[in-house]
């Protein structure tokens, strides 16, 4: 393959030259700064948690009872750092949750039963937790009471009870110490595929159309062509890649004294250096994979327009290897479509991943997995470098992208 070398630096340098990809890259890569530096603008402009309690016990919680069961003081003592406000009506605490001087009011009806009034819902909200804790509390007090017991002596017992939880025994895969993990990158592997892949299959196209191919051709072989724009076009992602996790990474060490220990736990997890090996070579395999049978559906259209409708059966392989692979992702175990896919080429590139992941899997199984992978890879470049060259050749095809392939890996002069 003559110029190979030469076709992919210049392809390479186009595409990092663009001002699409300069621009895409930097805003990615400032949106990662600012995510990781959050929690440092929280702390300068004083929002960091005022205490160990976290934001379940923040707050003012306006109070209107219609009760003698239960006094606030008495339900106060049950809610430690949170204010309670008391409120003569509804319609005086309904207002004051309207004009945010509470964060959260509540209407007892009786020492088992309220009412709560909330401005509006979030998804995660700890108000409503921390009454019902409180209200159990005070009942379990009344209840000790009625029975003649003393109330103190007995909380004393009861605190005093501590269960301790050792590290426990993993004889199989740990999932929640590499979930996270594993779902950040499946998702990196689906967005990579998905955008580069339409991204070099657009970018043969247009040559065809303008019939800037016809020029190429003559000068350099059709091998190297193809291979050099797949090569390129693969390349421009990692290195877009790479630039994020630099950023993510150095956004990470500049900050990471203001993180909450929660967060630090997260980051401080011990991945598995195997279970990273076994995403690189799939999922470094699969990309290229997908890339060279973009570029060759790319090849055979005519018009630019055709492109996502000629690619639609491609990127449905590449949605579900991502829904499977995210699904199983939140089992324990391995289901008959999470093997199947497992050796599938088109979706082992990211299913074999998780599968390794969550079970555990032999080295054995892994191998003849990336086997069958690696050779629908090889196969598929060379099969990608005849419809290509082919597609060159051939202007105003019409038919099923299927049909197309089929003749096209069939002609005499792709041979």
């Amino acid at each position: 393959m003559r110029n190979l070398k030469t076709v992919y630096l210049f392809e390479l340098s186009s595409l990092l030259k663009k001002k699409a990809y300069i621009v895409t890259t930097v805003i990615i890569c400032v949106l990662i700064l600012v995510v990781t530096t959050l929690p440092t603008l929280q702390s300068i402009m004083g929002g960091e948690n005022t205490g160990e309690e976290g934001a379940f016990q923040e707050g003012t919680f306006g109070i209107y009872n219609e009760s003698d069961e239960i006094t606030l003081t008495h339900l106060g003592e049950k809610l430690p750092g949170v204010t309670l406000l008391p409120y003569e009506s509804e319609e005086a605490l309904k207002e004051a949750v309207l004009e945010e001087e509470v964060s959260s009011g509540y209407i007892l009806k009786s020492s088992t039963d309220y009412v709560s009034v909330v401005n509006n819902v979030a998804m995660y909200s700890g108000g409503d937790y921390l009454m019902d804790s409180a209200l159990r509390l005070v009942n379990e007090d009344l209840a000790l009471q009625e029975g003649g017991h003393d109330v103190e002596a007995i909380r004393s017992i009861m605190s005093g009870i501590t269960i301790t939880q050792e590290e426990p025994i993993v004889l199989g895969k740990d999932v929640q110490n590499n979930y996270w993990v594993v779902y950040i990158l499946i998702m990196l592997t689906f967005m990579m595929i998905m955008f580069y892949g339409n991204n070099v299959a657009t970018y043969v196209a247009r040559e065809k159309s303008d019939r800037t191919m016809e020029i190429l051709i003559t000068s350099s072989d059709s091998n190297s062509l193809i291979i050099g724009k797949v090569l390129a076009s693969g390349t421009a992602g990692i290195i877009q890649a790479l630039f994020m996790g630099v950023t993510l990474f150095a956004g990470y060490r500049l900050n990471y004294r203001n993180y909450d220990e929660e967060i630090l736990d997260f980051l401080n997890m011990n991945v598995d250096p195997m279970l990273l090996l076994v995403y690189f070579i799939f999922a470094f395999t699969g990309y290229f994979l997908f890339l060279f049978v973009y570029a060759s559906i790319g090849a055979l259209m005519t018009k630019v327009e055709d492109v996502p409708s000629a690619t639609t059966l491609v990127t449905m392989f590449v949605m579900a290897a991502y829904f499977i692979a995210m699904f199983s992702l939140g089992l324990s175990n391995e289901s008959i479509i999470l093997k199947i896919a497992s050796y599938f080429p088109f979706t082992s590139f990211m299913v074999m991943f998780v599968r390794y992941a969550i079970t555990s899997v032999s080295l054995f199984t892994v191998a003849i997995s990336y086997g069958i992978l690696i050779l629908t890879a090889v196969f598929t470049a060379f099969a990608s470098v005849k419809i290509y060259r082919f597609g060159t050749l051939n202007y105003g095809n019409t038919g099923s992208v299927v049909k197309l392939i089929k003749t096209a890996l069939k002609d005499d002069n792709g041979r």
